[in-house]
């Protein structure tokens, strides 16, 4: 299958040639919203432990802020930005790899960040990507995740950035739904705006949800 055809190719793909782009537009100087949630899911996961963020992109800023405080191990579908994340933040394990295949030992983390990253694999995968990290989380582990929020059954745009790109998801209520069935106690769902300092005042609007696996 193409790049052209599959999804996460086609992402793997468009974030190697438009990484730093992306980066320069959105995330060089983080949005309030993007500063509290990591905030919080540090205040929330324990202090040294064991987290993963599921895609690191170039590691900043997230990988940066995590790495302070964690032992932390980034993946993302795109190599390019990998090699971004190993200059940019030396120090913590960085995958290439795709998050729907990943395998881990249960109870292996104490915490989950997947920032802007869910929202480009096909939703007919996001109930068993849950369901994997539920099991990968420690008791009382913390799964931080930004998710669509409106329905999008599969978005292929042929230019952002100068390259093609992917996105996908569920409705608020849904994906709301699918965290809890999953087992996640929730701490916090909300749809939040986000004006990124660097982009001409675009809105991104997203479901922030902050959730724990029980004790």
């Amino acid at each position: 299958m193409s790049s052209v055809d599959d999804p996460i190719a086609r992402v793997a793909s468009g974030y190697d040639k438009v990484g730093d782009e992306y980066f320069k537009y959105y995330r060089t100087d983080p949005s309030e919203v993007v500063t509290r949630y990591e905030d919080l899911f540090i205040d929330q996961v324990t202090a040294g432990g064991s987290v993963l963020e599921l895609g690191c992109g170039n590691g900043l800023p997230t990988a940066a802020r995590l790495h302070e405080k964690f032992e932390l191990t980034g993946v993302d579908f795109s190599a390019g930005q990998i090699e971004r994340a190993r200059q940019n933040v030396p120090g913590p394990t960085f995958i290439h790899a795709d998050m729907t295949k990943l395998e881990f030992s249960e109870a292996s983390f104490g915490g989950f960040a997947a920032l802007y990253s869910v929202i480009h694999v096909p939703r007919e995968f996001h109930g068993d990507l849950f369901r994997s990290i539920y099991a990968w989380l420690k008791p009382g582990g913390i799964f931080m995740t930004t998710l669509n929020s409106s329905e999008d059954s599969g978005n292929y745009i042929d230019d952002w950035f100068g390259a093609p790109m992917f996105w996908s998801g569920f409705d608020v209520d849904t994906s709301r739904q699918m965290i809890t069935d999953t087992g996640f106690e929730t701490i916090s769902d909300r749809v939040e705006v986000s004006d990124d300092p660097n982009s001409d005042h675009e809105k991104e609007i997203h479901l922030w949800v902050v959730a724990r696996k029980p004790q």
